[in-house]
């Protein structure tokens, strides 16, 4: 009795361990399975109308804007890569290369649940809403925005908190002030994401070198609003340097902006912006001093449910040191999810 008892429990043990190895090896299959999450097409086209108060004259026409493939994924539960490549045109001048046109490729690995490192091209980590925005959404920006680069080699530290409210990352990369490649010119950046309810957070605070031996300081502090279907965002923007007379209010870029949801199919929006530049500061966008203004409204339209489809409408006064132009603008958009295009229910 004792030995048949001895030989069933044997016999359990070797049935549970190849369970455990067969376990193992799934869990091993599992580490090593490249997984593809999203991938997307996203095309925009739009006819514009300039006019220029100075000289009454315009500039009007169609464009093909923005066309651009996203795609995420898992090489394994450690490791995430990332890819967003715009196909129309290349986001820095000093090269016209495809790589130049790579908003952002780089990987995520996961170290702990709330502690990750990222490498790669990515986003220079400037705080405000505008700035985070994709190009795609964005149908008239501030002077900052128009011009400065935002998509540079780097890597950065990262620190979610288990709430997953608050987001925190240190970034080293090359300057959005370069103009050729190994200059040598390099930016650091702290950053705080906050979602604290109504209210969230895209701060920052940054040493970005627009010389080897000139730093420009930006103190960038996005806030947003959000109530039901009701947003309103606050971007404030310092930047100075050591030529600088004073450090606050000498060079800044101030936008308010609101959006309303009607229903499933429509949304209303409206901001305005302005931009001082003083001319005692060698800044990475306007080298030439300045002052910007403008206001603009609009509407978005969504015939589709799953909002993949979206027709727009933005109408813009500018004022650029004394000067008016103003602008209409109406555009389609369409994003195609290629990873489910073809596939049936």
């Amino acid at each position: 009795m004792r030995k048949a008892f001895l030989l069933t429990l044997a016999g359990l043990l070797l049935i549970g361990q190849a369970f455990a190895q067969e376990e193992q090896e799934e869990n091993k299959d599992k580490k090593k399975l490249v997984t593809l999450n999203t991938l997307r097409l996203d095309t925009r086209a739009d006819y514009t109308y300039d006019y220029h108060c100075a000289d009454s004259s315009s500039n009007h026409g169609l464009q093909g804007k923005y066309l651009q493939i996203t795609l995420d994924g898992n090489i394994t539960d450690k490791f995430s890569y990332h890819l967003r490549q715009r196909i129309n045109s290349p986001n820095s001048s000093f090269a016209n290369t495809f790589f130049q046109g790579t908003d952002w490729a780089y990987l995520n690995w996961f170290i702990t649940d709330n502690f990750f490192i990222s490498a790669g091209k990515q986003v220079v980590a400037i705080g405000g809403w505008e700035y985070d925005a994709a190009p795609i959404d964005i149908y008239y920006g501030t002077d900052f925005w128009n011009h400065v680069c935002c998509y540079e080699m780097g890597v950065s530290a990262n620190y979610k908190d288990r709430s997953g409210r608050n987001h925190f990352l240190f970034q080293f990369s090359n300057s959005p002030a370069i103009t050729q490649s190994l200059q040598g010119i390099y930016a650091y950046n702290l950053m705080w994401y906050g979602n604290l309810g109504h209210f969230s957070t895209a701060y920052s605070v940054n040493m970005l070198q627009n010389t080897e031996k000139q730093f420009v300081n930006y103190i960038s502090l996005g806030n947003k609003l959000v109530f039901d279907n009701f947003e309103v965002r606050l971007d404030l923007q310092n930047r100075a340097s050591s030529k600088n007379t004073r450090f606050l209010a000498e060079n800044y870029t101030i936008l308010l902006g609101a959006g309303l949801n009607i229903g499933q199919k429509w949304i209303i929006f409206a901001k305005g912006g302005y931009d001082h530049n003083s001319t005692d500061i060698i800044d990475l966008y306007n080298p030439l001093g300045g002052d910007v203004h403008f206001e603009s409204a609009g509407f978005e339209f969504y015939p589709l449910s799953s909002r993949n489809l979206r027709l727009h409408f933005c109408g813009t006064h500018t004022n650029t040191d004394g000067t008016h132009n103003f602008q209409g603008n109406i555009g389609l958009t369409w994003k195609v999810d290629l990873l489910h295009a073809f596939i049936k229910k």
